[in-house]
């Protein structure tokens, strides 16, 4: 008589061996994580100020990034004089975006910034594994994204 399934030994050793593979992959999971932290808050602001710099070119007119209540964490709003074009909410996790320039982000019609070069530092305080990344604007208005090399979280080197 033949019978189907697994002995208790194969069942063992089959889970002592997804133990071994989890417990290998857990360390690299949290550093995943903990990048996905700071990499979102990032990327969104990238965008926004794309999104800031093209509608100035497209409607010859004056665009602002603002912070809502002068701390970048909590959100920013792209505006056009009174009218918001884009809206990004805040954000629940401790990330931190700190600004080289207090307050608004100004694109002029042409596309460049009238406000001086500005600098963000978005990063997790304390926490050297969410590398920081720097979203830089430079007077002409191209804005970058850079990932810290190493993990003093004092500026992007």
């Amino acid at each position: 008589m033949r019978t189907h399934g697994f002995t208790l030994i194969e069942a063992l050793t089959v889970v002592a061996i997804l133990a071994v593979l989890a417990a290998a992959a857990l360390p690299d999971l949290r550093s995943f994580m903990s990048s996905q932290i700071v990499k979102t808050p990032a990327s969104d602001l990238y965008a926004s100020l794309v999104l800031a710099r093209s509608e100035a070119i497209k409607r010859n007119a004056a665009i602002d990034v603002v912070p809502v209540a002068t701390d970048w964490a909590k959100g920013w709003e792209v505006r056009s004089g009174a009218t918001a074009l884009r809206t990004q909410n805040g954000y629940t996790t401790r990330v931190s975006i700190s600004s080289s320039v207090a307050g608004t982000v100004t694109y002029g019609a042409n596309g460049r910034l009238s406000t001086s070069a500005t600098n963000f530092r978005v990063l997790v305080p304390g926490d050297t594994k969410a590398r920081m990344r720097c979203v830089s604007v430079d007077v002409t208005g191209r804005p970058s994204v850079r990932v810290d090399k190493n993990t003093d979280q004092t500026a992007c080197d």
